[in-house]
C-alpha cells in the first residue's frame, strides 16, 4: 500500500468555452490558446515526477489536452466515457441565452443548481457524480495497493467540482462550487489510511506565460 497523489486536471480552452455556449457531451476542440496551455501543463506535470497513470475523459477536448503529457512522460493515456462532463442534453451547443430562451424553466433549475435539475435528455448532478466519483474511487484503490504514486486526471470542470466536493463531503452542498479554470489543476493527495490533504485547488502557476 502507499499514498497516492491525484491531479484533476481541466482541459485546454475549448471551442465552445471561447464562444460562450455549453460544451456538454458535444465534440468541441480545443482552440488555439487551449492547445499552448496542455502543452504547458504537460510539461511542468512531467518536470514535477514520474507519472503512475494518466486518465481522461473521452471527449476530444480532453483527449487533446492528455496528449502533451501522455508525449512528455511516456505512460499511455486511458480514456472513459465516466470522466465526461455533465450531459446537459439539448443544451449541448447552446448559448446560456439560447437555453434560457428556449428552455427558461430547465435553465433556471441548473442556475439555481438543484441537485436533480436536468435538461432535457441530460442528466443530473447526482448522475454524474456516481460515474465520475466511483471511477476516480476504484482508480485510486487500484494504485494504492500497488503502491501507490501520481495519477493525474484529466477531467471538465463540473464534473471536477463534483469529485473535489466528493472528496470534501460537500456532495449535497449545491451552494458550493470549486472553480477549475482551462488547465487549473486540483492536487489532492491520499494516505495509505485513507485520509485526503487538499495541496491545491485551481493551481495554474504553469499557465503564467501562456497567452
Amino acid at each position: 500500500m502507499g499514498s497516492t497523489e491525484i491531479l484533476l486536471v481541466r482541459h485546454g480552452q475549448s471551442e465552445g468555452n471561447e464562444n460562450g455556449r455549453f460544451g456538454g457531451h458535444g465534440p468541441t476542440p480545443l482552440t488555439a490558446l487551449g492547445r499552448r496551455q496542455a502543452e504547458a501543463t504537460g510539461a511542468a506535470i512531467a518536470a514535477e515526477g514520474t507519472v503512475a497513470a494518466i486518465f481522461a475523459s473521452d471527449l476530444v477536448r480532453a483527449v487533446q489536452t492528455a496528449q502533451p503529457l501522455v508525449a512528455a512522460t511516456g505512460v499511455a493515456m486511458q480514456t472513459t466515457p465516466a470522466l465526461r462532463e455533465r450531459s446537459v442534453g439539448v443544451f449541448t451547443g447552446m448559448t446560456f441565452a439560447e437555453a434560457e430562451e428556449q428552455h427558461p424553466e430547465h435553465f433556471a433549475a441548473m442556475m439555481r443548481r438543484e441537485p436533480d435539475a436536468c435538461p432535457p435528455e441530460g442528466e443530473t448532478p447526482r448522475a454524474c457524480l456516481v460515474r465520475a466519483g466511483d471511477f476516480l474511487e476504484a482508480a485510486i484503490a487500484a494504485h494504492a495497493s500497488g503502491g501507490g504514486g501520481r495519477v493525474v486526471v484529466v477531467s471538465h470542470a463540473f464534473t471536477l467540482n463534483l469529485l473535489v466536493r466528493r472528496v470534501l463531503g460537500l456532495e449535497e452542498s449545491g451552494t458550493v462550487f470549486f472553480r477549475t479554470d482551462n488547465c487549473g489543476v486540483h492536487r489532492l493527495r491520499r494516505s495509505e489510511a485513507g485520509f485526503w490533504n487538499v495541496e491545491a485547488l485551481n493551481d495554474r502557476r504553469h499557465l503564467g506565460g501562456v497567452k
